[in-house]
Formats: C-alpha cells, structure tokens, sequence
C-alpha cells in the first residue's frame, strides 16, 4: 500500500505543470507565454468591445432619433455589415504579403478614424455624411478578425491550436457584452442618445487606437524573436 501511494503521488505530469493525478489543465498558462497571442487576444477584446459596442448604440440612433423603422435601420447599416464582402479576401492578401500584424495595426487605424466620423451624427444629419463611419468600421472589423486568426493560429503550438482559437473567440465575446454594457450606459447617463452616440465613438475610437498599438507592439516583437 505504501509502494502505490508513493507511485500515484509521483505519477507522470504531476511534477511538470499537471494535476496530482497527472491531468494536463484545459487552458494551459504556459499558451499565454508568447507576447503574440496574448495582444492577439487583448486586440479580439477591444476589436469587438468598440465595433459592436457602437453598433448597438446606432440601431438606437436610427430608431429612436431618426425614427426608421426596424427594416430601414437594418438597411442603414448595410453599408457596415457587407464590408465583410470585401475584406475577408482583401485581408487574405495583405497578410499572405506582409504577415498578419501589419494589416492588423493598419485597419485598427482605420476603424479608429472611422468611429470619429459618428461625432457628426445629429438629429438631422443626412446620412451620406454617416457612410464613412459605417464604411470604415465596417471594413476595420473584418480585416482585422482575418488577420488576428492567422496571428493566432502561429503563435499557439500545433497540439494547442484549437484551444488558442477558441480563446480568441471568447474573448472577442467577452468585448462585444462588454461594450454593448458600457455604451448603453452611456446613453443613459448622457440624456440622450445623440449624446451617448458621440461619447461612444470617442471610446471606441480609443479602443482601436489601443489595439493597433497592441498589434503593431506585438508585430515588432514576433519580427524580433524569428530574426533572433
């Protein structure tokens, strides 16, 4: 009895990161070791924490302000949610050239200036003057999900790479409640939805700007490790 006690506490992976009983853990801490998939994941936050944030907010702009029905809101944001169209192979190319931070922090970059473009919206504000937020988010978005799953994908290890996708994914969940949270919040402690629209875009424009510079960061630092 002794003899199989001392074997079982000294059983294979107890001593190397895994449980007593050897279990290797789920999501292992060692994945976030790498500078690379740890801003990747910090990006998919802030991505969906700006993007669907203020998407939110303006479904209520366009319902509540400029009183459109709930079928001509879904047509106002087409110009944002067909941009996927274009930038899924768009992102493709650009990170089969130039590898996935770059076309990362460049999109960021877009989607930040883009949100600014909401500070124009108003009551009366003729929607043409509106494309270039919801085209330039729009298009952000997606470029930037394409890139950050290719990043993704060769930062983790071979045997862990469904468990690194599914992090990113979660975290880009975690980012898209926290956002739709905050800037409803936003609206209800401004007064008004045109208030809140505008506080919102300055957040989220914030929130690109800070994922770029996350993106950019890590691209550096990823360039220097291979070049090492």
């Amino acid at each position: 009895m002794p003899g199989r006690l001392r074997r079982r506490r000294t059983a294979p992976g107890a001593g190397r990161g895994g449980t007593a009983g050897g279990r290797r853990p789920l999501l292992p801490p060692s994945l976030f070791r790498g500078a690379g998939l740890t801003a990747t994941n910090l990006v998919g936050l802030l991505l969906s924490f700006g993007y669907y944030g203020l998407l939110f907010v303006a479904t209520l702009y366009f319902q509540q302000e400029r009183r459109f029905s709930p079928l001509s809101t879904g047509f106002a944001l087409l110009p944002s949610v067909c941009m996927g169209f274009l930038a899924a192979p768009l992102s493709s190319r650009l990170t089969a050239r130039s590898g996935p931070y770059v076309p990362m922090a460049g999109a960021l970059l877009l989607g930040s200036a883009g949100f600014l473009g909401w500070l124009a919206a108003g009551p009366d504000t003729p929607y043409p003057v509106l494309l270039f937020a919801l085209m330039a988010t729009g298009l952000a978005t997606p470029v930037t999900v394409v890139a950050a799953t290719v990043a993704v994908m060769e930062a983790a290890p071979a045997a862990q790479a469904g468990t690194a996708s599914a992090v990113f994914h979660v975290s880009r969940q975690v980012g898209g409640a926290m956002g739709v949270a905050l800037f409803g919040a936003l609206v209800g402690a401004t007064g008004g939805v045109v208030g809140g629209l505008r506080v919102s875009a300055v957040v989220a424009s914030a929130a690109f700007l800070l994922a770029s510079v996350l993106a950019a960061v890590a691209g550096r630092r990823t360039g220097a490790v291979r070049a090492g």
